[in-house]
């Protein structure tokens, strides 16, 4: 699906990549080849006010749709690219960032449709992926516009600090078939000008397509405590002066400007009490539980340590057990049921002593396995499970509770013999 010409400058682009300032990003024009362009254009789905509902749950001037692959051919057709080795291998050489990662979910991407008076604020993005937890690394969008002009705003904008200089150091159109790929991090500010078309040119729209990219790793230095995407407001317009005189439409303008302002206050501060109920409700069940943690070990043994393992026996994806044998054993039998919330079931890898598999575990079943050992009376058991996937039930907005949840047990039995 690629371009000739985008296979024959990766090299030359990913040295404009690492070298780009203020942070990592790069430009590149006839992305695709012409035909799966135009294909993606054909099929672009038409405004629906029911995909433009912003954060604050009102219908705004963006509309996203995720489930590509229902969109038509060409959609489906790209979203089996982009999650291909080829397709990642190439972005990994491109950004010199390993072992990319596909989200199935959409996570913030898909379609991206902007009409007129629409812009983004400066921001930087949520890091990490609510379901999987992974780290966020890249975005990837790709222009839809085969007509669009300099003064009808819509510029891809990147910042250095928008807290201390609204300036921004770079300014992409968003041109047809153009790509432009950036790390996602702390310092990664980005935004568009507010698309204004000319009243002839006010049926058209800002069309684009963006994917984000994850990792399950990153590097210590890059990573940060998990947020929402961060926003900063624009500040005063730099033409308000003593003595302007305004017009009707700039007065609409300020308006509307100090309206989404107060909005922004409001989703903040709705927010803040939402984390603070789910901080006492954490709170309130690690007293309720007034015991030490436990696992659901069944046998003769003395728990020494648990880790990973919630009140409510939910696990994170990575659990930890200790106990000491009073009683020879010679086996563990384990059983791990998956919730139906991971529509691709749970890998396990478990370790016992020396001893260690990875089993799969359907949405929703129970999976069986057995470790065998020999270890006699006094000895230490250990045992771990890492997860691949997880689960944040606040994902899909049924509650506030936040944490990443992996399996839970269904047996988990020492064998003695």
């Amino acid at each position: 699906m690629f371009s000739e010409s985008t296979g024959r400058r990766l090299q030359q682009d990913g040295q404009a990549f690492r070298s780009a300032q203020p942070f990592r990003f790069v430009v590149i024009d006839d992305f695709f080849q012409s035909a799966v362009a135009q294909g993606l254009l054909a099929e672009f789905p038409r405004f629906d006010p029911q995909f433009a509902l912003n954060e604050m749950g009102e219908v705004g001037g963006k509309a996203v749709r995720t489930r590509v692959r229902e969109l038509g051919a060409h959609y489906a057709s790209l979203d089996d690219f982009i999650q291909s080795r080829e397709f990642l291998d190439y972005v990994s050489q491109l950004t010199g960032i390993p072992g990319l990662l596909y989200d199935p979910d959409y996570e913030g991407g898909g379609t991206h449709e902007n009409v007129q008076g629409q812009g983004l604020d400066q921001h930087i993005d949520f890091n990490y992926h609510p379901r999987t937890g992974w780290h966020r690394r890249l975005n990837l969008i790709v222009y839809l516009n085969p007509e669009w002009e300099v003064d009808w705003g819509g510029a891809l904008q990147l910042y250095r600090d928008p807290w201390t200089d609204q300036a921004p150091t770079h300014e992409v159109l968003p041109l047809f078939n153009r790509c432009v790929v950036f790390e996602t991090n702390e310092v990664s500010w980005h935004g568009f000008a507010t698309v204004a078309l000319p009243e002839e040119k006010q049926a058209l729209s800002r069309r684009s397509f963006a994917i984000y990219l994850y990792t399950r790793e990153r590097p210590a230095e890059e990573t940060a405590p998990p947020h929402a995407t961060v926003y900063v407001p624009s500040g005063m317009p730099a033409d308000l002066q003593p003595g302007v005189t305004l017009d009707a439409e700039r007065h609409l303008e300020l308006r509307a400007g100090f309206a989404r302002l107060r909005a922004q206050l409001r989703f903040l501060y709705e927010r803040e009490l939402e984390f603070t109920a789910q901080i006492e409700r954490i709170k309130h069940a690690l007293e309720d539980s007034r015991q030490v943690q436990r696992a659901p070990l069944q046998g003769y043994a003395i728990q020494k340590s648990v880790s990973g393992l919630w009140p409510d026996d939910w696990a994170g994806q990575r659990v930890r057990i200790a106990a000491e044998l009073t009683r020879p054993a010679r086996g563990v039998r384990i059983g791990l049921w998956a919730p139906a919330q991971l529509p691709k079931g749970q890998s396990v890898r478990i370790r016992c002593g020396d001893e260690s598999r990875e089993i799969h575990v359907a949405p929703g079943r129970v999976a069986e396995s057995e470790v065998r050992l020999r270890l006699g009376a006094g000895a230490l058991l250990s045992l771990e499970f890492d997860a691949e996937h997880c689960w944040i039930p606040s994902s899909e907005g049924a509650s506030g509770d936040e944490r990443p949840l992996a399996f839970r047990f269904a047996h988990l039995e020492i064998d003695h013999g």
